[in-house]
């Protein structure tokens, strides 16, 4: 009887169970996730990561803050198609950056604004009307973003923040700054952005992605930045993460290149992580599966797969 107890207890203990995550990246390229920012002095928060991506193992290169030696945010919007056009060189043409900025507003904004035309083109179009419309030499970024809220008024989620859980929209007050500055930022860059246009070779391709989709996909985790302050279970929190991901998406890396995101308080090194592993999931997935509903014009947000412990 006891042997047939603790026989239907192990039983019960696994019932249900499935397997490990597992992430599918591509065999070749480059993925280079961007954690933003729209804050003043914007270049020294921005915080970039590198997945080199190989037949059998992807490896994070390196994380780092491409913009501190010019921090203000119209040198860093002068500075960015260069380096772009840089790290497309180094990945020989196939490279995908992941940003966590929306990439869109909502469709009734576009109409609102008068800005739908735009938005069906895609992020570069929708950054150069808002740069038109919104910044002058007269004013800042800061103060473009504020009387671009001030001009639409309610927030308005797009469809992709509604699939994806997002709790802030692009224009809310925590985010608006971010999303303009990226945008403009974006104005004119030649690029492809799906799921406006499909890769072009020879072009970078940007997408949208959120990295604590990744986290919840992958680890379940939610509210990682949340916390008022660090703890040991946050920093513990984050190397169980990239463990995870190391066993996950088979990936590499040094620990003088793991350390330093462990470390960083901010989660910010984590977020440009979560942001290249997002943006080459959906690279090995050809940026496929995006809901018939989604409004062309709102673009979508690119991740790993919802449940990536299922077997397929």
């Amino acid at each position: 009887m006891a042997s047939e107890l603790e026989s239907s207890g192990q039983a019960s203990a696994v019932y249900g169970r499935s397997p490990p995550p597992q992430i599918s990246l591509p065999k070749r390229g480059v993925a280079i996730g961007l954690a933003w920012s729209g804050v003043e002095g914007a270049g020294n928060r921005i915080v970039a990561a590198r997945l080199e991506c190989g037949p059998d193992r992807a490896r994070l290169t390196k994380v780092w803050r491409p913009f501190t030696d010019a921090p203000g945010r119209r040198d860093i919007r002068a500075r960015f198609s260069p380096w772009l056009t840089e790290e497309l060189r180094w990945a020989e043409g196939k490279l995908t950056l992941g940003v966590d900025f929306a990439l869109s507003f909502s469709e009734t904004h576009l109409r609102q604004l008068g800005l739908l035309r735009q938005g069906l083109k895609g992020p570069a179009s929708l950054g150069k009307a808002l740069e038109e419309k919104y910044l002058t030499e007269a004013s800042d970024f800061t103060t473009g973003a504020a009387k671009l809220r001030t001009e639409l008024g309610s927030d308005r989620p797009r469809v992709t923040d509604c699939y994806r859980a997002e709790p802030h929209t692009p224009t809310s007050a925590r985010t608006n700054r971010r999303t303009f500055f990226g945008l403009v930022t974006l104005a004119r860059i030649d690029a492809a952005f799906p799921p406006w246009d499909p890769p072009r070779p020879g072009a970078p391709t940007i997408v949208e992605v959120r990295p604590h989709h990744v986290a919840r996909a992958l680890f379940g985790a939610c509210g990682l930045k949340e916390e008022p302050r660090e703890t040991a279970a946050r920093t513990s929190a984050r190397a169980a993460l990239l463990r995870t991901l190391r066993a996950a998406a088979r990936l590499e890396f040094e620990m003088e290149v793991a350390a330093p995101v462990i470390q960083d308080a901010e989660g910010d090194s984590l977020d440009a992580v979560l942001s290249a592993v997002g943006a080459a999931a959906a690279w090995e997935s050809g940026f496929a599966g995006v809901p018939s509903n989604v409004p062309r014009c709102e673009g979508w947000i690119h991740s790993v797969r919802e449940e990536s412990w299922r077997e397929k």
